[in-house]
């Protein structure tokens, strides 16, 4: 235990790049890379002091998003870059979100949708929904349509959360349906002619404790999700992944101490372009000082700091994933 938070420290001074006021930002992922061990993703540009989660890029890599949360996580706000000329800009809120709570945005594979959850009302006029529901906009530039809600099936009295879309239009998420295996379950929603057809992903990826948060690839064949509970779990909540062959996926595999860690992770999403794989982390290193006591000085900078425990966002070269393959 030891050992890995000393790797988790290592990993998040390894990374501690502060943008100036005075940098304008350019290039391809706000001029970043990543290599093949996880790090912090843009420090002081999307993870800050604040709870970020959240990382999508569109297709064309000139629009960012992601969310930010308030401390206690009960409201959510998505919030958006925008490269215009190779310079970015921003952080503004996305013209769609700012007044009810939205999270989870995601491209489709073409780019021109965004798709998310949100508690708005379905009508206007109407209060907050108490549940989460699954939206989307179409792109207009680098402005968005009037949200469109999902509708049933997929949409219920219950919360649906994190959406993912392959090439076919087939929308991935997780709900606690009637049916289930038990807590939330990850389902599949195929398109049909006069709708959505839903299904429940199965035991090779559901199980008796709770999944969340799946990201499927374009083509289908890769799914990468959150659990919480299971016997091998490392921590809170882990990342696992499958692979389909055949048309049948893969069980599930705990994908280990190089992307887990003992705090929650979740909200995994590969780039578009393949490059790199990212996930949000609650990962931190400890607050306890048994040889020195911190300072005031010293306790209220961590606070204030990037590493004070809220979530961040972490990126890692894609290729890591290949190991998983079977």
């Amino acid at each position: 235990m030891r050992q890995l938070t000393l790797l988790f420290i290592l990993s998040v001074s390894a990374c501690s790049y502060k943008k100036p006021q005075s940098e304008t930002l350019r290039g391809d992922y706000f001029g970043l890379t990543a290599s093949d061990t996880m790090s912090l993703f843009a420090a002081d540009i999307v993870s800050t002091e604040f709870q970020e989660l959240n990382a999508a890029f569109s297709p064309e890599g000139d629009i960012f998003m992601w969310t930010i949360a308030d401390p206690m996580r009960t409201y959510y706000t998505i919030m958006q870059y925008q490269r215009n000329d190779d310079v970015w800009e921003g952080p503004q809120i996305a013209s769609f979100s700012g007044k009810y709570s939205d999270a989870d945005p995601i491209f489709s594979p073409d780019g021109k949708r965004v798709y998310f959850i949100s508690k708005r009302p379905i009508q206007d006029g109407l209060e907050e929904k108490p549940d989460f529901d699954i939206w989307y906009v179409e792109r207009n530039g680098f402005d968005w349509s009037e949200p469109v809600h999902m509708g049933a099936p997929i949409n219920s009295e219950l919360n649906e959360y994190y959406v993912s879309v392959t090439s076919d239009g087939t929308l991935v998420y997780s709900s606690s349906y009637e049916g289930g295996f038990g807590g939330n379950d990850i389902y599949f929603a195929t398109p049909t002619d006069d709708g959505y057809q839903v299904s429940n992903a199965g035991e090779a990826i559901n199980s008796q404790f709770s999944e969340g948060d799946p990201y499927i690839s374009a083509d289908g064949n890769m799914l990468i999700f959150s659990a919480w509970g299971r016997p091998d779990s490392l921590g809170s909540g882990d990342l696992y992944i499958s692979y389909k062959k055949d048309g049948q996926w893969s069980q599930a595999q705990n994908m280990g101490p190089q992307f887990n860690s003992t705090a929650n992770e979740y909200c995994p999403i590969v780039s578009p372009d393949g490059a790199y794989f990212f996930l949000t982390s609650y990962r931190a290193p400890t607050f306890v000082s048994p040889q020195e006591p911190m300072s005031y000085e010293q306790y209220s900078n961590r606070l204030k700091g990037l590493n004070n425990g809220m979530g961040n966002v972490y990126w890692v070269n894609s290729k890591t994933l290949e190991q998983f393959k079977q």
